[in-house]
């Protein structure tokens, strides 16, 4: 018997380095894949922050170009920002977006009718003002499109949030 117990404490030692070992792989496997998907979630939830500032900027220089009359590609804007939402945001965001650019677009034709751009950067004053029956339905217009629009930024805000 006292001569199986050098075996039997090296078979056992044995065992347990290789339990050791393998346990070992196994651990790193798992922290590998957690870094992985943590740095996959990361990158998603950096992709999403882009994209929601990218909204709010583009909204914003959309007003400023309007009330400038300065001139802006909307149409090519809001289709390649439009792809990205489609692709990227939650439905509620998308369902928000497409409500205020339709706000937007509403106003903004109103906003061209109210205040026409001068001519010559000269303004000309005509008596009655042909402006005047636009200028009410804008400033509703612009009312209903800023209130959708801030509560459309803070739903994205509140989504940022919440991803942190």
């Amino acid at each position: 018997m006292n001569d199986y117990v050098p075996i039997i404490v090296s078979v056992i030692a044995g065992l347990f380095a290789l339990w050791s070992a393998v346990f070992t792989w196994r651990l790193k496997q798992s922290s590998d894949k957690n870094m992985r998907d943590l740095g996959k979630e990361e990158a998603a939830y950096n992709e999403l922050k882009s994209l929601y500032i990218k909204i709010h900027e583009t909204f914003e220089d959309l007003i400023k170009k309007t009330r400038t009359h300065g001139n802006s590609d909307l149409n090519s804007r809001f289709s390649s920002l439009t792809a990205e939402v489609r692709m990227l945001a939650s439905p509620e965001a998308i369902t928000k977006y497409f409500q205020v650019a339709d706000l937007y677009q509403e106003w903004a034709s109103l906003y061209l009718k109210a205040y026409p751009e001068p001519k010559n950067g000269i303004m000309m004053i005509q008596s009655p003002d042909p402006t005047l029956k636009y200028k009410e339905p804008e400033k509703d217009a612009y009312d209903r499109f800023y209130k959708e629009y801030q509560n459309f930024i803070d739903h994205l805000r509140t989504e940022i949030a919440v991803n942190t």
